[in-house]
């Protein structure tokens, strides 16, 4: 008869498994961030400060569906850059900031459909395609601007990050809210949703079965795109200015905030609920080096290290299981041959 504790708790851990290392990053900085400062847990800072980090989010939603195909877009950090820098330069031309938002996520929109153009027409890997766009769209931004930034943007769209809604929420995280739901629609439950996992898990089959494994695999780049481009009009709104090195980095953290929610970086598996408690999970060790006055480049050296202890941990894991059961198979093998001899 089963136990039924031993299956509630089965189930639980089945069903935090994914989730385990987030979890277990985020109480470890809450937690030292406590310890390190009185004020670390001061909910209103921390919602206030959370708006530096939408942009962030915003990528590693889109990200998320990327990675689930199997694919991977490093160039969302220079595609942001040059879709700030064309809204400043359509701004600059005369038109209203509403017109140059509009262009910014049209242009990013277009950069993401080069690269799934380039992956699922051409036939390129998605690592070297993002690779060389990543340079490229970076170069373009800097050609764009030069060493200029344009500034003098309406005061009703600069600092527009620091409005709340309900009188508590940053309007950033109430944007980045607002697209996780959409996003985590389309992505678990819709029939895309479907054909992504199915292509991150057997891309071969997947084509045989009658789908338009291409067209997904297009649209979740074009995604990318269009949340690049958004992420640049609320960049842009949070500093008030626009500059060619914009987002600078944002590809470590992007990936590393996917990766630690458990999507499988080599496709087929991945939650949008997951991407959301990695990004608060980051959040939290970053804002808890900060308020250690951390700089900045050694706090990209611990997000790179959780990067690399989040893939590399349970691939050692699952090797040492793996042994263990064919030590015990070896065991059993041995004590049936010994018993019928």
């Amino acid at each position: 008869m089963d136990n039924p504790k031993a299956s509630t708790l089965a189930s639980a851990g089945k069903f935090l498994g994914p989730f385990l290392p987030a979890v277990v990053v985020f109480l470890v900085a809450m937690v030292w961030g406590t310890l390190a400062s009185p004020f670390f847990l001061d909910i209103p800072v921390l919602l206030l400060h959370s708006g530096r980090y939408m942009e962030i989010g915003l990528l590693a939603l889109a990200m998320t569906l990327v990675i689930i195909h199997g694919d991977i877009d490093l160039s969302v950090a220079s595609n942001l850059a040059f879709s700030a820098a064309m809204l400043g330069l359509v701004y600059e031309s005369g038109a209203s900031i509403a017109v140059a938002s509009v262009a910014a996520i049209a242009v990013g929109t277009t950069l993401g459909l080069f690269n799934g153009f380039l992956v699922t027409v051409v036939g390129l890997p998605s690592l070297v395609v993002t690779l060389g766009t990543l340079a490229l769209y970076r170069g373009m931004a800097q050609i764009a601007l030069g060493d200029q930034a344009v500034t003098g943007y309406p005061d009703g769209f600069v600092g527009a990050d620091q409005n709340l809604v309900f009188e508590l929420i940053p309007l950033p995280l109430t944007v980045f809210i607002v697209m996780a739901v959409l996003i985590g629609f389309l992505a678990h439950r819709t029939t895309f949703g479907f054909v992504s996992l199915m292509l991150g898990k057997n891309q071969v089959a997947t084509m045989f079965s009658g789908l338009q494994p291409k067209m997904n695999r297009l649209i979740a780049f074009a995604l990318s795109g269009a949340m690049a481009g958004f992420a640049a009009v609320l960049i842009t709104a949070r500093l008030g200015s626009t500059r060619s090195n914009l987002a600078l980095g944002f590809e470590l953290l992007v990936v590393t905030i996917v990766v630690l929610g458990g999507t499988d970086i080599f496709g087929g598996k991945g939650t949008i609920g997951g991407t959301v408690l990695a990004l608060f999970a980051v959040i939290a060790v970053r804002e808890a080096l900060a308020i250690q006055n951390v700089n900045g480049q050694i706090q990209d050296a611990v997000i790179g290290l959780i990067l690399v202890l989040t893939i590399a941990v349970p691939v050692a894991v699952s090797r040492l299981f793996g042994r263990v059961k064919v030590s015990r198979r070896k065991a059993l093998l041995g004590l049936e041959k010994g018993t019928t001899q």
